[in-house]
Formats: C-alpha cells, structure tokens, sequence
C-alpha cells in the first residue's frame, strides 16, 4: 500500500503545482437563484448563474409538498437497481407522462445526463461500429463512445467538412455509425451545426445524437 500513497500523493502534488487540484465548496441553494456559499475565510451570498434549476422548481411549493409526500409513503432510497426492486411505480408514471408530452411510444429516466448518455451510446454502438464524436463535446459523450468499444474517431470543433473526410474514409468499413455532439457547448456556449449534422448522417447513413 506504500506505492499507492506515494502515488496519491504525487498525484496531488503536481494537480496543485499545476493550479489544477480543485476542492468542493458548500453551497446552500435557496428561492430566486439565491446561493450561499460558505467559505472559512469569505462567506457571501450569490446570484447563481451555473446552476442547471433554471426554472426554479427545486424550490416550488407544490415540487417540495409532493417530494415529501412520496417520501413519507415510499421511503428514502431505491434500495436496488429498477431491474430487481427499485422500480417504483413513480418512476412508471413520469416516464409514462413524458412519453405522452414527446408524443413517443415510450421513455426511460436516467439519474443524471452523464448516466444517459453512458447507457445509451452503447446501445446504438459496439464492436465493428464507428462513433465521430466532436472535439469539444462534453466528457460523458467521450466516456460513452469508450465504453461502446466502438471504433472512435473525433472531428475538429463544429467542422462538418472534416466529420465527412473521416466518413469518406472509413464508414465503409464499419457496421453502423453514430455521430455524437453537444447541441449547446456549456463551456464555449456555441450551437452545434445540427442540420448541416443530419444532413451528413443521412447521406452516410449514420445516426446522429
């Protein structure tokens, strides 16, 4: 166990001197983007513009008295997996009333985007499949693409000419193929280039999320 922490340790040593080692903050959320963030040395009190409540909802008294009903009569905590005891029938009627709202035959809730686009990639893609995937695109879409065990390729940033060159070159070679892309980039705040996207799926036969 030595090697690991001297592992760990170096590790944190060359993140800091890098101005990289990043620490969790406190951070109390109220009504009205209100955040308190609470700091040893610089307590204050914030406007939040980071968070992803953008309606507010957390906080709505009618989410807050629902949220505590379904508490008191399902508990705290899944217990399992959906598959072997944790599919309460909450879950069955928010995904069938988001499903009726997107006029679809059917939806699946996932705990967070991460997770959904972890465990939709690779459905749509796997070994003899190719993944495009776009240079900025966020890291739980690159996470998604490897855990595929797809062939990855990535296209420069919003660059529809460079995603054809690598298609030109190697969708004949593979089964099926998936385009991945944020629609807005969170950190750069730029818009994929979607029709210009589909239009280049459609033609190559591939599929793009």
């Amino acid at each position: 166990m030595a090697s690991l922490d001297a592992f760990a340790s170096e590790k944190l040593k060359v993140l800091a001197k890098a101005a990289l080692k990043r620490t969790l903050v406190p951070t109390e959320r109220s009504e009205g983007a209100r955040a308190l963030r609470a700091s040893a040395t610089d307590p204050a009190s914030l406007i939040s513009f980071s968070c992803n409540d953008y309606l507010g909802l957390s906080h709505h008294p009618n989410v807050r008295e629902a949220a505590k009903a379904a508490l008191d009569r399902y508990g705290a905590g899944a217990g399992a997996s959906r598959l072997v005891t944790g599919n309460y029938p909450l879950i069955d009627e928010l995904e069938r009333r988001l499903a009726h709202l997107k006029g679809t035959e059917a939806c699946v809730v996932f705990g967070s985007g991460y997770l959904t686009n972890l465990g939709v990639i690779p459905t749509f893609a796997g070994k003899n499949d190719l993944v495009l995937v776009d240079d900025l695109a966020h890291a739980c879409l690159n996470a998604g693409a490897a855990l595929s065990r797809a062939h990855v390729e990535v296209f420069r940033h919003n660059d529809v000419a460079h995603a054809r060159e690598i298609l030109d070159a190697q969708r004949a070679h593979f089964r099926h193929t998936l385009i991945l892309t944020d629609g807005v980039f969170s950190m750069d705040g730029d818009l994929a280039p979607l029709p210009a996207l589909s239009d280049l799926a459609n033609a190559f036969d591939a599929w793009l999320m």
